[in-house]
């Protein structure tokens, strides 16, 4: 397993001049609740030439699917096309894991995201981070007990 490297891995995203919306762990703790996490969770911008961008990317970051059989798949995501097919992606790269989702029932879209993100300068990095209303809203969508968790967490922090 890859040692987990956030500001690595972010880092090789801007590097590339990908765009994307910070969600998941590290934007609960952008929005001031103080966990570990796992991973990185973006939104990518779905314009072909940002996803050729993360291809591309992706691919110098040797990353690959997990917890699938990845024979099987009709779209890759170190290629723009299977990335451009929509879906998430869970994925291990040399600088650990990094989830691509894109818009679902739980994630709202890039440009609803992008919209009402907050720039914010995090390890070192000028990110786009989602709000805190778009964050509490996909928290409650996803209702796992780590969501649920960063909900009580987040009320805390900023009020219910």
């Amino acid at each position: 397993m890859a040692t987990f490297d956030p500001e690595a891995l972010l880092r090789s995203l801007t590097d590339a001049h990908v765009r994307f919306v910070v969600i998941g762990g590290i934007a609960v703790g952008v929005h001031g609740v103080v966990r570990g996490t796992k991973d990185v969770d973006i939104v990518p911008d779905p314009g072909l030439d940002n996803l050729e961008r993360l291809a591309t990317a992706l691919r110098e970051l040797d990353a690959r699917q997990i917890g699938v059989d990845t024979e099987f798949l009709p779209n890759q995501p170190t290629d723009p096309e299977g990335l451009a097919q929509g879906g998430s992606f869970q994925l291990q790269t040399r600088l650990g894991q990094l989830d691509i989702l894109q818009e679902s029932d739980a994630v709202r879209s890039f440009a609803e995201l992008d919209r009402d993100a907050i720039e914010v300068h995090h390890m070192g990095l000028a990110l786009r981070v989602c709000s805190l209303a778009h964050l509490r809203e996909m928290k409650r969508a996803a209702r796992r007990p780590q969501d649920l968790r960063d909900l009580e967490d987040l009320d805390i922090a900023h009020g219910g």
